[in-house]
Formats: C-alpha cells, sequence, structure tokens
C-alpha cells in the first residue's frame, strides 16, 4: 500500500533486452509492459507501452473505477470475475471472432487465444489462409454480433509518459562497471512506475428509481388519473340526469 504519490515512492526496474537474442526478422529492439488491473489479463498487444534501450521512460500514472448496472438497466453489464472461461470482455470478443472464423473456416486464426477443440489455420493451406482474409475484411466492414456486454467494474490507469536518454556519461562512469557505455545503452533500459496522485476517479451509474419507488410513484399517478376519471365520470352523471330533469321538465309544461 503506498503512503504517498510521487516518482520517488514507485517502481524502479533496470531491464537486460538482450538485443543478441533477437532473430533477424525482427524490426525492433525493446520490451513491452503492461499494467493493469490484477483482475484482467494482461493483453500485451493492445494496451502494452514500448520500452526502448539506451533510455529511461517514466510512467506516471493515475487510477479510475467505472461502476455499471446490470440488466434491466441500460449497460445490460455483467461479471466476467465469476465465469472462469471468459474473465474478461476483451476474451469474450476474441472467443466470439474464433468461433466466427472456425464457422466460416474449419480453422481459427493463430494470433489470438482459442478453445482447445479448434484447429489452427495453417499457413502453408491457402484455402484456410484466403478464408481467413476474407472474413477479417467481413468482420472490418460488417462487424460481427458479439453478445459481449461491458463488466459492472472496470478498472483502468491513465498512463503519462516521458522519456529521457539513459544513462548519462557521469552516471555511468561513476559506476562504471569496464563497460562501453554506448554498448550498455544499446541493451538496457530503465523503468520508473508511480502515481501522480492517490486520488481515485470514480464513475458509478445509480437508478433514477429503485423498485420500490417505481411502485410508489406508479400508485400515485394511477390514484391520481383514477381520482381525475371518477371526477369526470360523475360530473358527466350529473349533466346526464340534469339533461334528463329538463326534458321531463318540458315535457309536462
Amino acid at each position: 500500500m503506498l503512503a504517498s504519490a510521487g516518482s520517488s515512492n514507485g517502481l524502479e526496474l533496470t531491464l537486460h533486452v538482450e538485443p543478441e537474442e533477437y532473430a533477424s526478422i525482427s524490426h525492433t529492439i525493446g520490451m513491452r509492459i503492461v499494467i493493469h488491473n490484477p483482475m484482467d489479463n494482461a493483453d500485451p498487444d493492445g494496451n502494452g507501452i514500448n520500452i526502448f534501450p539506451g533510455y529511461e521512460t517514466d510512467i506516471s500514472l493515475s487510477q479510475t473505477i467505472i461502476r455499471r448496472l446490470p440488466a434491466p438497466y441500460k449497460d445490460k453489464c455483467v461479471s466476467y470475475v465469476d465465469n472462469p472461461f471468459q474473465q474478461s470482455q476483451t476474451q469474450c470478443m476474441q472467443d466470439c471472432i474464433q468461433e466466427y472464423n472456425y464457422k466460416h473456416c474449419g480453422c481459427v486464426e493463430r494470433s489470438l487465444p482459442s478453445k482447445f477443440n479448434m484447429k489452427w489455420c495453417t499457413v502453408k493451406n491457402t484455402t484456410e489462409l484466403c478464408c481467413l482474409d476474407a472474413v477479417i475484411n467481413n468482420l472490418a466492414i460488417h462487424g460481427v454480433d458479439c453478445k459481449c456486454p461491458s463488466p459492472c467494474l472496470t478498472t483502468y490507469y491513465n498512463e503519462r509518459l516521458t522519456m529521457a536518454k539513459w544513462p548519462s556519461k557521469a552516471f555511468f562512469l561513476e559506476g562504471s562497471i569496464g563497460e562501453d557505455i554506448k554498448i550498455f545503452r544499446k541493451s538496457h533500459a530503465k523503468v520508473r512506475i508511480s502515481f501522480s496522485t492517490l486520488a481515485i476517479i470514480t464513475y458509478e451509474q445509480k437508478p433514477v428509481f429503485h423498485e420500490s419507488e417505481i411502485f410508489s410513484h406508479l400508485g400515485g399517478e394511477l390514484g391520481l388519473w383514477l381520482g381525475l376519471s371518477l371526477i369526470a365520470v360523475f360530473e358527466l352523471l350529473e349533466a346526464f340526469l340534469y339533461f334528463c330533469n329538463r326534458k321531463i321538465y318540458n315535457f309536462r309544461t
């Protein structure tokens, strides 16, 4: 538990990217980290932050919480934490897309997670690859009807990044380990993660009326209109009787 905010109270990491281990087809050298709610699965492709060697990356965080209402309210949110097979909305969407791929192509995309009983599409099978391309293009244009509502509780972190070249020559020479600074910068990176504030922004949906209030207001409205209706009926009856009395009086005279 943090007692105060600020970079001096955060997490500090020195990373070795091991550039010699990269394949020749790699376009970039570095690392990718994800800052997420402990209850959610990490999604490096969608929410990752690139960390480059030779730089100090300072990540400043603030926390936001969103609480939604389940059915019958508008969002119809669900609790993915209670589902062992789909623990996030993203995972639900991925499963839905893979089921769509399997339905039309008989295999699934390798870059997305899939269920154990689904066959992977093979790179050597041009028919499967063409089918997947067609399905992906169709999804991009028309979308897919996936029943993946928003989670009832969402916790996410707003990130603000700053970068500076690291280490400085003076700092490197002071703690010199007998290595050239250029070589060191090519293989090492520094990350500092901290909260800019301990305040938490919370957005919470609340019903305009609770069930008891709905019936109370409904009863009040019905009582009002029923009372007005009875008054109108009695007024009509009074007018009718007055009209009949006038007719009888005129007939006798």
